[in-house]
């Protein structure tokens, strides 16, 4: 008789999950102007190494660094090349985008206007979705990166979607669930965001 129960029990739990539009995120109240992480350290700008007056030649160069999920990796490269010992060696990205940048002219995003709930714009890093409708909450997804925001709407509609052109974002998918519809933004790589509310909607900055 318990192994019954149990198994009732069981089942119960799984059709309630299965019945939830997203039963690993809690139905919360979205937290406005919040990162998706933890703060980010400086963009590289210019490091300089001094070297020890023995140097003289300069054998290769490694660089540590921390990937997309958290691991850490290791980049080599041979140089074997004479060194002034009295100059510190330079490391820097001169041809780097600089992070956070400024928020510059919005640009419409265009393949979504049979959706006349939102309209989105971009400019450089910055997503703004121009909407009266409540956003209910936003998390983020790894692999790929993804921002998603819910809105509450009853209106129903067919899913639609759109590639994006140049850096940062890759795609917007809209799509409806029972009561809201969801806006997921794909990213080119892991950023921490914020969004933003203002007067005429959201803005989705990434850092």
């Amino acid at each position: 008789m318990s192994s019954r129960i149990l198994l009732t029990s069981a089942l119960l739990l799984l059709t309630t999950a299965i019945a939830r539009d997203n039963p690993f995120f809690p139905l919360s109240e979205p937290t406005i102007r919040t990162d998706s992480g933890a703060i980010a350290p400086p963009q590289l700008e210019d490091e300089l190494l001094t070297l020890p007056p023995s140097a003289r030649i300069l054998k290769s160069v490694s660089l540590t660094h921390q990937s997309v999920d958290g691991s850490i990796g290791i980049v080599e490269r041979k140089v074997e090349k004479q060194i002034d010992w009295h100059s510190p060696v330079r490391v820097d990205q001169p041809n780097a985008a600089k992070l956070p940048r400024q928020m510059g002219v919005f640009i419409p995003v265009e393949g979504l206007e049979e959706f006349s709930s939102v309209r989105f714009f971009v400019a450089a890093e910055v997503l703004k979705l121009q909407t009266q409708d409540e956003m209910i909450r936003h998390f983020f997804l790894p692999r790929p990166s993804r921002v998603v925001m819910d809105f509450n709407s009853s209106i129903p509609f067919n899913p639609i979607s759109n590639k994006l052109e140049g850096q940062f974002f890759t795609s917007i998918l809209l799509d409806f669930h029972e009561n809201f519809y969801r806006v997921t933004v794909t990213l080119d790589s892991f950023y921490p965001y914020t969004i933003e509310a203002v007067q005429d909607g959201f803005l989705l900055g990434l850092n």
